[in-house]
């Protein structure tokens, strides 16, 4: 039973190494998600009345920033549930979002003068 134990807990510790190992790198998800949350911001600017109408639009956006980044949706949705399960994974992402969030924004103020 004791064995039984240790067999499991190696299967379980591994398969956890691996997701995290075949998952995007910090950096290529922070670039996505900024992206991403940037193209939010453009459809909400919009004030499109119909969820679909918004759904549809988000769709499309998402689809050509993940091709921007040469990513294909089923590695980004891997991806982001892998750091959704590491805590603090996922806190260090989007703390790494938010400084480019900052930069961008910083840029496009300084591009504005």
């Amino acid at each position: 039973m004791k064995y039984l134990f240790v067999v499991l807990s190696f299967l379980v510790f591994s398969c956890q190494n691996d997701q995290n190992r075949n998952r995007l790198d910090q950096e290529k998800m922070a670039e996505i998600l900024v992206d991403i949350h940037l193209d939010e911001v453009k459809i909400s600017s919009m004030e499109i009345i119909s969820p679909d109408t918004n759904l549809l639009l988000y769709h499309e956006l998402e689809k050509a920033t993940l091709k921007k980044h040469d990513v294909d949706s089923a590695s980004f949705v891997k991806s982001f549930n892998s750091y959704v399960r590491e805590p603090k994974d996922f806190i260090e992402l989007y703390e790494r979002v938010n400084e480019m969030m900052k930069d961008r924004k910083k840029l496009n103020e300084n591009s504005r003068r």
